[in-house]
């Protein structure tokens, strides 16, 4: 094919955007797909109760069966994603996502309203799996973390978007417009997919070189295309590993990084801080719900979005590794700062506060946006990116399954049991104890994480030895 000059020196060092474009918006839909549900429901739990006349059991496995679903979809996302490539895992996931999206928006009963969010639940988790994947398999090397990070920051803005339907739209009765407009994402979805091909990585998986080597000229400088497909080639060299097998001393270092990132970046506060914000700014001083409300869109959900933003940019030049020491550390002073509050402002028991204290209510509030601003832009995307290019090409699919399944599964045991935790051990004794976590999380990251910036994802394979140790490793 005749190429010019100038297309030529473009060629050579630049992919065509068009194609990153289609990455982003993969990857922003698969985080909206939970963002915008997570961010609405919680306004329009009180319409579901009294449309439906439920007790609270009932609407809370409306709110939390979401989770169970995405923990399943998870599961399986790894499997299609091997089985079927990563395109049509996601066109999987768009098409449950649709069917649960309808069905919740249509519900008759609070039974079949919950049945339809485990439902779409399954398709956020095909998703969660499918759509960082795609991103991390097909993305330059250099612009791989703020890509897959991407999905963080999908999820943030969407639920502050929710949060501001909720505002907008939620007395006049219309819950199930709210809900029944996520449609619109996995429509979208399936679009996008249409039209671009699968990541050069399952092409080669099937032996199909020369789709494979089209699929990497969309996104990689066509000088680069023959050494990275001879790269990949070389990465999936041998059959690919059985569950058992994940197990074995080979693969268990990378498996356990990965799980115990998903861990703390799910146990480290967040959710106890988004599911008590009513409660918290309350005791900050906020009295009306209204109030209350408006400080959670704008003190937990334009903070997380705006904080977001500035993770994609560091990512790719700060780093993974330091970015979540100095983040972990951060929101363990934070958490401390919010434990302290709740023992000024009363015993730390749940239902127990002293009024009037506005000092320790400011305290309480710079604590949660310093927390929120710390969370945002380290380990709340910088998760979803590691957990994604660790991985060894022949057991990817599996692990990110695994590790994103814990991501799931984590956050509904926090969910579900938060109540329970928070009248064992008080407000107070609640966030030291997620500052503990965070402390925690730090040792883990400085002892067990290397740094992957900058490397292609053959480049971090080949730092795993045979006994799972990680070549250039060393403690800063």
């Amino acid at each position: 094919m005749a190429v010019t000059a100038g297309d030529s020196a473009a060629g050579r060092t630049k992919p065509p955007r068009r194609n990153l474009v289609a990455i982003i918006a993969i990857v922003v839909l698969s985080g909206a797909f939970f963002g915008y549900n997570q961010g609405v429901i919680s306004g329009t739990l009180s319409d579901i109760r009294q449309a439906f006349h439920a007790d609270t059991f009932a609407v809370e496995a409306a709110a939390s069966w979401v989770t169970i679903g995405a923990l399943v979809g998870a599961l399986v996302g790894g499997h299609l994603a091997d089985r079927i490539g990563r395109r049509g895992a996601l066109w999987v996931a768009a098409a449950t996502y649709i069917v649960g999206t309808v069905v919740q928006a249509a519900a008759p009963s609070i039974a079949v309203l919950s049945g339809a969010r485990l439902v779409l639940g399954v398709g956020i988790g095909v998703a969660s799996v499918a759509g960082p994947m795609f991103a991390a398999e097909a993305a330059p090397e250099r612009i791989r973390g703020g890509l897959v990070a991407v999905y963080q920051l999908s999820i943030t803005a969407a639920i502050f978007i929710g949060y501001l339907a909720d505002e907008l739209f939620t007395r006049s009765g219309s819950w199930r417009y709210l809900l029944g407009a996520a449609v619109l994402l996995g429509v979208a979805l399936i679009l996008i997919t249409v039209v671009i091909p699968d990541s050069a990585i399952w092409y080669l998986r099937r032996g199909d070189r020369d789709r494979a080597q089209r699929s990497l000229a969309r996104t990689v400088p066509r000088a680069k295309v023959q050494s990275r497909l001879q790269d990949m080639e070389q990465s999936l060299r041998g059959r690919r590993a059985s569950w058992r097998e994940l197990l074995s001393a080979q693969w268990r270092r990378p498996l356990a990084l990965g799980i115990g990132l998903a861990l703390f970046q799910q146990t480290t506060g967040i959710n106890g801080i988004i599911y008590y914000a009513d409660s918290i700014f309350a005791a900050a001083g906020f009295r009306t719900a209204e109030a209350q409300l408006s400080a959670t869109t704008w003190a937990i959900g334009a903070v997380n979005t705006v904080f977001a933003v500035v993770a994609v940019g560091l990512l790719d030049r700060v780093g993974r590794r330091p970015l979540l020491l100095v983040g972990l550390l951060g929101m363990a002073a934070a958490l401390v700062m919010v434990s302290v509050s709740f023992l000024k402002l009363g015993s730390g028991r749940s239902g127990t506060e002293t009024p009037g204290l506005p000092d320790a209510g400011v305290f309480l509030l710079s604590g949660v946006i310093l927390f929120i601003a710390f969370y945002a832009m380290t380990i709340g995307p910088a998760t979803w990116t590691i957990i994604n290019e660790i991985y060894p090409g022949p057991i990817r699919g599996r692990c990110v399954a695994i590790a994103s399944a814990t991501h799931w599964g984590a956050e509904y045991v926090i969910t579900q049991f938060f109540l329970s935790l928070l009248d064992a051990l008080g407000r107070a004794g609640v966030f030291a104890l997620f500052a503990g976590l965070c402390a925690l999380g730090f040792v883990f990251v400085w002892r067990y994480l290397p740094e992957t910036r900058g490397k292609t994802l053959e480049q971090i394979q080949d730092m795993w030895a045979a006994g799972g140790r990680a070549h250039g490793h060393r403690k800063p």
